[in-house]
């Protein structure tokens, strides 16, 4: 089993690699349910700091987490899913 310094190193030695930073455009044809558990699944991932998500968030930068919030909004939008979104979030902090 490999400890979490370890794999935190790995992770960063990944994300370090050349061409990271490149942008790759992509053309996805996704359902809106898709769209809409995709989103969630990034707003949520980005609140813990457990498992890979959470060793991955700490090799980034933080500009990255807020790059991942806007990717998730921007989903939603391009979705339609905005209003939807904002009522399901405003439901769950109840």
């Amino acid at each position: 089993m490999k400890t979490k310094k370890e794999i935190t190193g790995m992770l960063g030695i990944l994300v370090s690699v050349p061409g990271m930073e490149d942008t790759v455009k992509l053309n996805l044809s996704l359902k809106r349910k898709q769209v809409m558990l995709l989103s969630n699944v990034i707003r949520e991932g980005l609140k813990t700091d457990q498992g890979m998500v959470g060793d991955l968030l700490a090799v980034l930068a933080p500009e990255s987490s807020n790059e991942l919030l806007r990717l998730s909004e921007e989903l939603d939008e391009r979705a339609g899913l905005s209003d939807l979104q904002q009522k399901v979030i405003q439901f769950g902090e109840q």
